[in-house]
C-alpha cells in the first residue's frame, strides 16, 4: 500500500468516464466524441491532474483487445452466410472503391507512398460502427432497408480491422530499413496463417468442453475470470507471433460465438471493454493539440467535408447498382460516409511505430472526429429525403414493395398491434430481419413514419405475400386476434407455400388445434400463456424457486400443449362467450 502514484490518475479517468457517459446520454450525443473531447481538454488544461499519460495509454490498449473480441462474438457463421451477399458483396466493393479512391489521392496529390497511402486511405474508408449503430437505434431502423445495408457494410468493415492492424508492424519495420515489404508481409501471412490454425484447432476441440466445465460451477466469477482467461490468453498468442493482440482476440470471439455460452461471455465481457475502450479514447483526445486545430482549422474541416463527399459517392453508386431504392440510397449514402472510431485506434498506433508523423496522424484523427460529430444531422437529411422520395408502396418490377427485394430468411410479421410490435422488438434485439404488414391503414403510416418496416395488406391475399417475399421468407407470425382472418390467411399461406412455417396465435387450445389442421405449424393460445404469466408471478410471490417455475411452465408448453386438453374442463364443448375464467 505505499506505492499509490498511479491512483490519482486512475480517479481522475474514471470520473470523466463517469461524466462523460452521463452527458452524452443527456445530450443524446455519440460518447465516442465525449471521450476525445474531455481528453483533449485535460491534455490542455489539465494541470497536471494526469501525471502519467503513458500508464493511461498502457492500460486503454486493452480496449481495443476487448472491442476486437466483442465483435467476434457477433459475427456467428449463420448470420454472416444469411447476409453473405451483402456483407461480402457490398460491402466488399464498398471497403476496396473506397479504399482505392482515397488512397490515390493521398499518394498523387499529397505526397504519401504508395504503402502508406493504402493503409490510410483504407482506414479512412471505415465508418463509425458506434455512431451509425447508435442513430439506427435510436431511429428504429435496425431493419429497414437501410439498416440492413449499414450492418452489412459495417459487419464488412470489422473484418477488415484485422488486416490492417497485422499490416502495421510491417510497414514501420520496412519504414525503418529492415526487412522488404514483400518479406516481411510473406513472413507475417505465415505466422498468422500458423496462429490462427492453432487457436480454431484448440478452440474447437477444447473451447465448448472447458466452458461446459466452468459453467457447471454455477459461479459468476469463475466464468468472469474464465472469459478474461481466453480473451488474454488469445491475444497474447498471436502477440507472441508477431502479430497484433487483437487478431487473437478477433478470432477467440469468433470460436465462442458458435458455442451456447455466447450471450453470458458478452455480458461479461461488456463492461470490461466499454470502460477500456473510454480509456483509450480519453488518451487520444490527450494527444491532440489545441493548437494544431486553430492553426489547421480550414485544411482539417475541408479534409472532413472532402472525406464524406467521396464516401458518400461512391456508396450511392453502389446502392444504385445494387438495386436499392432512390431515397433509401442517398439515405445510406449520408448515414455511413463519416470516419470510424477504428481510425483513431489505426494512425494513434500508426504514430507510435512511425508510420506516419505525429502531425500527420494529428491532421486526419481531427478530420475523422469532425466527420463522425456531423453524422446525427447528415442522418436527418437523409431520412427526410428517402420520406419524400420512397414513401408511396410502389411495387417493383418482382410486384415485390420497394425495400423487400434484399431480404432472404426473413420473418413476416401479420398484424402490428401491441403483440406484433413486441415480437418485432424482440427480433431486432435478436438480430433477425422481418417486414410486418396489416390492414389498418392508419396505423401502418403511424408506424413507417416511426421507421418499422411495415406495409399496407392482409396475408389471405396472394398478392401480397409475393410483395413481401414470402418464398425467401423463414417463417410467417399471425398475430390477428380476427379468427376468420386467421383461417383465411393460414389456407393461402400452406396452400401456395407449403414449405413456410406459420406460427399463429389462438384463443385457446381448442381453436389452436383447428388452425393446425389448416396448416399452422405451431399454435399459442393466448389465454393458455396468460394463465401461465399469471401463474408464475404468483409463485414467485409466494417464494418457489425460479427453475421450478420454469418446469411449471414447461409441462404446459410441451409437446404443443398437449397437457392442457387434458385439464380442459369444458372438453368437448364450446363455451357460447367469453367469460372471466377465460
Amino acid at each position: 500500500m505505499n506505492n499509490l502514484g498511479y491512483l490519482p490518475d486512475v480517479l481522475t479517468l474514471l470520473s470523466v468516464s463517469v461524466v462523460n457517459v452521463v452527458l452524452s446520454r443527456r445530450l443524446k450525443l455519440s460518447p465516442v466524441l465525449g471521450y476525445l473531447i474531455l481528453g483533449a481538454a485535460i491534455g490542455k488544461f489539465g494541470f497536471d491532474l494526469i501525471k502519467e499519460p503513458s500508464y493511461a495509454h498502457n492500460i486503454s490498449e486493452f480496449g481495443v483487445v476487448f472491442l476486437l473480441f466483442a465483435i467476434g462474438l457477433e459475427l456467428t457463421f449463420e448470420r454472416l452466410i444469411h447476409m453473405r451477399w451483402f456483407v461480402f458483396g457490398f460491402g466488399g466493393a464498398q471497403l476496396i472503391v473506397s479504399s482505392i479512391a482515397i488512397g490515390y489521392i493521398l499518394f498523387k496529390f499529397f505526397g504519401f507512398s504508395a504503402t502508406v497511402a493504402v493503409f490510410v486511405g483504407s482506414a479512412l474508408s471505415l465508418s463509425s460502427t458506434a455512431i451509425v449503430l447508435q442513430v439506427l437505434s435510436e431511429n428504429k431502423l435496425q431493419s429497414t432497408q437501410v439498416g440492413r445495408l449499414s450492418l452489412s457494410i459495417l459487419l464488412m468493415q470489422d473484418f477488415a480491422v484485422i488486416p490492417l492492424l497485422a499490416l502495421l508492424p510491417i510497414l514501420s519495420a520496412s519504414s525503418d530499413g529492415g526487412q522488404s515489404l514483400l518479406s516481411a508481409l510473406g513472413i507475417s501471412a505465415l505466422k498468422a496463417l500458423v496462429a490462427v490454425v492453432l487457436i480454431t484447432i484448440a478452440g474447437r476441440l477444447l473451447l465448448r468442453p472447458f466452458l461446459r466445465i466452468i459453467g457447471s460451477a454455477k459461479s459468476e466469477e469463475v466464468f468472469i475470470a474464465t472469459t478474461l482467461l481466453i480473451v488474454l490468453g488469445a491475444a497474447l498468442l498471436t502477440a507472441e507471433a508477431g502479430l497484433s493482440t487483437a487478431m487473437g482476440a478477433f478470432i477467440a470471439g469468433i470460436l465462442i460465438a458458435e458455442t451456447e455460452y455466447r450471450h453470458r461471455v458478452e455480458l461479461s465481457i461488456m463492461p470490461f471493454k466499454g470502460l477500456l475502450l473510454g480509456l483509450f479514447f480519453l488518451s487520444v483526445g490527450m494527444s491532440i493539440d489545441f493548437h494544431f486545430i486553430m492553426d489547421n482549422a480550414a485544411s482539417v474541416t475541408a479534409t472532413a467535408l472532402g472525406l464524406i463527399s467521396i464516401k458518400a459517392v461512391i456508396i450511392f453508386l453502389l446502392c444504385k447498382i445494387f438495386k436499392f431504392r432512390l431515397g433509401a440510397s442517398l439515405h445510406s449514402a449520408l448515414l455511413i460516409s463519416q470516419g470510424s472510431e477504428f481510425a483513431f485506434i489505426l494512425f494513434s498506433i500508426a504514430a507510435t511505430q512511425n508510420v506516419l508523423s505525429p502531425q500527420t496522424a494529428q491532421f486526419l484523427l481531427v478530420a475523422v472526429a469532425i466527420s463522425m460529430a456531423v453524422t446525427p444531422l447528415l442522418s436527418v437529411i437523409g431520412s427526410k429525403l428517402e420520406n419524400k422520395l420512397d414513401w408511396a408502396e410502389e411495387l417493383d418490377k418482382h410486384n415485390e414493395f420497394k425495400g423487400v427485394s434484399d431480404l432472404d430468411s426473413h420473418i413476416i410479421i401479420s398484424g402490428f398491434g401491441r403483440v406484433g410490435r413486441v415480437i418485432a422488438y424482440m427480433l431486432s434485439e435478436s438480430q433477425f430481419n422481418y417486414i410486418a404488414v396489416d390492414s389498418n391503414l392508419m396505423l401502418v403510416k403511424k408506424a413507417r413514419s416511426k421507421g418499422f418496416p411495415v406495409y399496407h395488406g392482409d396475408l389471405a391475399d396472394i398478392d401480397v405475400l409475393r410483395s413481401v417475399g414470402a418464398e425467401r421468407a423463414r417463417c410467417v407470425i399471425l398475430t390477428m386476434t380476427d379468427k376468420e382472418s386467421l383461417r383465411k390467411a393460414i389456407k393461402t399461406i400452406s396452400h401456395h407455400y407449403r414449405d413456410l412455417e406459420v406460427i399463429t396465435r389462438a384463443e385457446d387450445f381448442r381453436h389452436g388445434r383447428g388452425l393446425k389442421k389448416l396448416g399452422a405449424t405451431y399454435a399459442v393460445p393466448s389465454t393458455i400463456e396468460t394463465g401461465l404469466q399469471l401463474g408464475g408471478s404468483l409463485l414467485k410471490n409466494l417464494g418457489v424457486a425460479e427453475h421450478n417455475i420454469f418446469d411449471i411452465k414447461d409441462v404446459f408448453r410441451r409437446n404443443d400443449y398437449s397437457f392442457t386438453e387434458e385439464i380442459e374442463l369444458f372438453s368437448g364443448m364450446a363455451p357460447s362467450k367469453k367469460t372471466d375464467s377465460e
